[in-house]
């Protein structure tokens, strides 16, 4: 009778641990995502969510060589600061279609409406709250928006820290010129 309990008591025991792993194996990187993506969330709370130099190379690497001719105040060191911030990896999340990000530089769209308050800068947003997750081993995992059926849009490169997930790169859709 004692073997029996005890097999039961350390099956039962192995069930919960499988399954808290389980659980936190798929539902994590959903929390990394919405923790990125809160609007409340302080800039120093951001940080601590993702690496801000390996988002910031990753960025570089798309840049196209123009991107070195920028004249000061908009250096190439400048547009990488400033891609890499907080406020501005949280926008990234906030609407990961890819495009939004250089409306400013392309001008409105000869279609956009007359009247509608659209703040300092004019843009369509375009977010999701359906996100695809590629899982590479138990360490990586790449994010994408699943809300279009067309083109998926920037991807989220995320590495395992501990029992949490960091943003390490950003793969857009559009490279950086």
């Amino acid at each position: 009778m004692k073997i029996s309990r005890s097999i039961w008591l350390v099956s039962a025991i192995a069930a919960v641990v499988i399954a808290a792993g389980g659980s936190w194996y798929a539902f994590a990187p959903r929390l990394a995502i919405a923790a990125l993506s809160d609007w409340d969330a302080a800039p120093e709370e951001l940080l601590a969510l993702y690496d801000r130099p390996s988002v910031r190379a990753a960025f570089e690497r798309q840049m196209l060589p123009q991107v070195d001719t920028y004249e000061p105040s908009y250096s190439k060191d400048v547009v990488l600061d400033a891609m890499s911030d907080p406020r501005a990896v949280r926008m990234f999340v906030n609407e990961p279609y890819g495009e939004w990000q250089f409306a400013a530089a392309a001008g409105l769209p000869a279609d956009f409406p007359e009247g509608e308050s659209a703040g300092p800068m004019p843009r369509l947003m375009e977010i999701t709250d359906s996100w695809s997750f590629d899982w590479s081993g138990l360490n990586k995992i790449v994010a994408t928006p699943s809300g279009r059926n067309e083109v998926s849009g920037n991807k989220y490169r995320f590495e395992r820290d501990g029992l949490s997930w960091r943003l390490v790169a950003i793969d857009l859709t559009v490279p950086i010129g």
